[in-house]
């Protein structure tokens, strides 16, 4: 114990595997076999709960109070690293005090910090290290290229990682927890804008009632565009970022902006930003609008339209009637939207100079907000995984 805080308190540098860095105590794997859901029982952790280094925490799977006791090892505990080890490895998330309790499923690593580790941030210093393009490249990227990607407890137990003198390290962790703090409320107030401009158009429809009632097929005001499967050998294809399903569905935000995975694909079947993305759900239809050139997954539908206006008429539209949308989805458990149900499916259509265009002039600069709070965060992020690349490329002398 003296040792690891000795360590910790040291002002000189250190590379160590990431399974015997300082204020580090364990490096696991959750529960292989959870058994069924129990809506009275223990919250479990999986994969896809982590996303852009936070926890979802609204709709976790719930297992048996007894499944949960027999493995203690993974109870979660507040300060814990979680780790993706199935899909979007790497990812990760310091868990809070809201988390505590829960337990970990198999496709999620635990890290779990000794008190002295705690106190001096290993968890955060971790979570933002293995986002940095040096740790990806080398570590993760090679292991990663499809939904099934995994990385073992053992690779993860193994990673590099720099412990700078204290003085540096406490900088940047201050760094970072100031980062953090701007980032949650940019994503706040990302999301407010949205909710914002959905109750703009909710009023606009209630206002215009008569006007509303003219309803048209989704065919007859836009394009669209179905999913393809992820691929590396396309000839004459370009990388272009690649939107799985399953990134639609966990993403809490509005805009998409950012992908996990790339593809090669034609230029003519990328879908420039502003592209409407459509995917199902148990019970209803997840609906986002692009803004980065991409590639729709398969599963999902994109919607392209000629004028922004239309195209965040349509938006909107489709969030509010995410329910019925499901009668588009089919396949098992209608986990895929159909392309021709989806382009025959009628939206309200008003005439655009008397509703779409005012609507528009309300809601883009509320959607322009939202970007712009989108983008300072990747900003953000981008300051504090570059000072950790520099850092980590310190000549050897200068240590």
């Amino acid at each position: 114990m003296y040792e690891d805080e000795a360590e910790l308190a040291s002002q000189t540098w250190g590379i160590h595997p990431l399974g015997q860095l300082p204020g580090v105590d364990s490096v696991t794997y959750g529960i292989v076999t959870p058994g069924p859901q129990q809506p009275t029982g223990v919250p479990l952790l999986q994969a896809g709960d982590i996303a852009g280094g936070v926890v979802d925490q609204n709709t976790p799977r719930m297992i048996d109070a007894a499944v949960h006791r027999r493995h203690q090892r993974t109870s979660l505990v507040a300060g814990d690293l979680v780790v993706v080890l199935v899909g979007r490895i790497g990812d990760a998330a310091v868990i809070g005090a809201e988390q505590h309790g829960w337990n970990a499923a198999r496709s999620v690593g635990v890290v779990r910090c000794t008190e002295a580790g705690q106190q001096h941030g290993i968890g955060t210093w971790l979570k933002w290290w293995l986002r940095t393009p040096e740790v990806r490249a080398r570590h993760l990227e090679s292991s990663a290229g499809s939904e099934h990607s995994t990385l073992t407890v053992s690779t993860l137990a193994q990673l590099p990682v720099p412990l700078p003198p204290l003085d540096l390290r406490t900088r940047i962790l201050r760094t970072m927890r100031l980062v953090e703090e701007r980032i949650e409320l940019n994503t706040r107030i990302a999301a407010c804008a949205m909710e914002l401009a959905d109750a703009h158009f909710d009023r606009y429809v209630e206002e215009n009632k008569d006007a509303t009632r003219s309803a048209t097929a989704i065919a007859d005001v836009g394009e669209v565009v179905g999913g393809m499967r992820r691929s590396d050998a396309i000839e004459g294809g370009v990388p272009v970022a690649w939107a799985a399903p399953a990134e639609v569905l966990r993403h809490k935000l509005v805009h998409l902006d950012r992908t996990d995975q790339t593809t090669l694909a034609p230029p003519h079947v990328v879908c420039a930003p502003g592209t409407i993305l459509v995917a199902p759900r148990p019970g209803g239809v997840e609906t986002v609008v692009s803004r980065i050139p991409l590639v729709p997954g398969r599963g999902m539908l994109a919607l392209r339209t000629a004028r922004e206006a239309d195209s965040v008429w349509l938006l909107h539209e489709l969030r509010s009637r995410s329910k019925e949308l499901v009668s588009t989805a089919q396949g098992q458990q209608g986990r895929e939207m159909s392309r021709k149900a989806f382009s025959r499916f009628t939206v309200s259509w008003p005439d655009s100079s008397d509703v779409r265009e005012p609507f528009a002039r309300i809601a883009m600069p509320l959607h322009e907000r939202a970007d712009a709070a989108l983008e300072e965060n990747r900003v953000l992020e981008t300051l504090i995984t570059t000072e950790l690349t520099e850092m980590a490329e310190q000549p050897k002398g200068k240590r």
